[in-house]
């Protein structure tokens, strides 16, 4: 299944908003492509960051009928983490789901 990269960023926007809520953190209530999801300048841990992933792959999931795995050794292995920024996690959502459309 093929899904555009605007409703992947709002996907994780919305889900970002919703931790942002719920853990009271005002810096996730409005986020862009920039907001640091992991690293020093993110106010999220790396629990919070599991969940993230977690609630992704179950959104895409169950919304979508797109089933990946965003935690996987190819991510962990990369030079450059694909969770370090908002952009660069849809980017790499992407790529995961272009490449299990391709097999």
């Amino acid at each position: 299944m093929r899904i555009e990269r605007q409703t992947l960023l709002e996907l994780l926007q919305t889900i970002l908003r919703e931790l942002g809520e719920d853990l009271g953190k005002e810096t996730l209530l409005q986020t862009d492509e920039r907001t640091p999801l992991f690293g020093s300048r993110s106010d999220l841990d790396s629990m919070n960051l599991v969940n993230i992933i977690t609630e992704i792959e179950e959104r895409l999931s169950d919304d979508y009928d797109i089933n990946i795995t965003l935690a996987s050794s190819s991510a962990m292995s990369r030079t450059r983490s694909p969770f370090l920024r908002v952009g660069s996690c849809v980017d790499y959502i992407l790529e995961l789901i272009e490449k299990q459309n391709n097999e």
